[in-house]
């Protein structure tokens, strides 16, 4: 090609990536503003409806604090957990190989005295005397030469034997460390679950205030009715903020494709199915699945969530938006993994099975909503329930 062409279209090409990246710094400018645009307006929305919640009643806004912060002591506990998993492994590699260093140690240790005691004995005399003695010019060369390769090899194996004993009592220092953190870590651990604890018993008086402030199956009525509304409020006002926000465009099926296919968020008993009676009055808006407290709660499909924070009657709620007007909803939890704006997957871990909300069973309770109108999760979800 000729040196002409070539510089022409380099100039080309410069200039296309000079055009191209304000085009791309806009966008993700554009898409970083617009989110934390969406962040503020829900923290709006979480403001307002804390509020109308304190106004309504004092003992559920206890219980909600209660409940946040054991879903929070649950979420710090579990990263202690694995942190301290993490040490412990850490250390014992380190215990390893500390042994294999001190085996190595103790053979670098034999030779180090071998060749002091070696170079004491001999000295510089032994050397000299051979070298007087020789008469043979050549010979005398071969002598020079073996005398500095057995001086240099000496030195070398008496550096490598002291190198060897300070790795050995670096090695040592470090695992001392890494034990002294791991004791710290334990102790952290510790307080943490007397801390939980601690909080778990209050929640039981809380709920036990709750129960009585209750009343009679028409206040417990009025009670489910209230906090419909409250949910229903909700998601219209989370629909409100999003319809400003343009969806991320993935490769990915819509979410209308895939009714009959959404893996389920938790396996476990089916409970109670949409549209069963409750028993304090009212229908189920979505499913109710058994599970053992602290059981993984997986997103059913991609998506971004938009509510992360306790409401009456669901406790610890997560919700998704899954675009085009599709929402998921989950509830009960013991404690939450993600927070508003973050971007999910199906099979992402997004919480843990609780009893939030005032509940005196573990489970979740999960929704699917079109348009903000509630829909019976079962025509969406697998029919192979894990």
């Amino acid at each position: 090609m000729p040196i002409a062409v070539l510089v022409r279209t380099l100039l080309l090409f410069a200039l296309a990536l000079a055009l191209a990246a304000p085009a791309q710094s806009d966008d993700y400018r554009d898409k970083a503003e617009a989110l934390e645009a969406l962040r503020e307006r829900i923290s709006v929305i979480e403001s307002d409806l804390e509020e109308r919640q304190v106004q309504r009643d004092q003992v559920a806004t206890e219980l909600r604090s209660l409940e946040q912060a054991i879903g929070d002591t649950l979420r710090r506990l579990e990263a202690l957990d694995h942190r301290v998993e993490a040490r412990k492994t850490q250390a014992e590699e380190l215990r390893e190989a500390v042994d294999a260093q001190e085996q190595a140690v103790a053979g670098h240790r034999q030779v180090l005295q071998r060749e002091i005691r070696d170079a004491y004995t001999s000295g510089r005399q032994q050397y000299l005397k051979l070298l007087l003695n020789q008469e043979d010019p050549a010979a005398l060369d071969r002598l020079l030469v073996y005398v500095d390769y057995i001086g240099r090899a000496r030195s070398e194996r008496i550096r490598e034997a002291m190198a060897a004993m300070e790795d050995y009592r670096a090695m040592r220092a470090e695992l001392h460390d890494e034990l002294d953190e791991l004791d710290g870590l334990r102790r952290e651990q510790e307080e943490e679950r007397e801390r939980l604890a601690e909080r778990r018993r209050v929640r039981e008086s809380v709920l036990a205030r709750v129960e009585a402030a209750i009343g009679d199956d028409q206040d417990r009525l009025e009670r489910l009715e209230g906090d419909e509304e409250e949910l229903q409020a909700l998601v219209d006002e989370l629909q409100q903020a999003l319809a400003d926000i343009a969806d991320e465009e993935v490769e990915q099926a819509p979410f209308q494709e895939r009714r009959g296919e959404l893996p389920w968020p938790v396996g476990g008993e089916l409970a109670a199915g949409f549209g069963d009676r409750r028993s304090s009055g009212g229908d189920w808006h979505g499913v109710l699945v058994r599970a053992d407290p602290g059981t993984r709660v997986e997103a059913v499909s991609y998506g971004r969530v938009v509510f992360a924070n306790w409401l009456r009657g669901l406790g610890l709620l997560l919700i998704i938006d899954h675009g085009d007007g599709y929402m998921t909803l989950y509830g009960y939890n013991e404690s939450l993994y993600k927070d508003v704006g973050d971007w999910v997957d199906s099979g992402d871990v997004i919480a843990r099975v609780g009893d939030s909300g005032g509940r005196d069973q573990a489970g979740l309770y999960f929704e699917l909503r079109v348009e903000g109108q509630p829909e019976d999760p079962l025509s969406w979800l697998d029919s192979n329930r894990p």
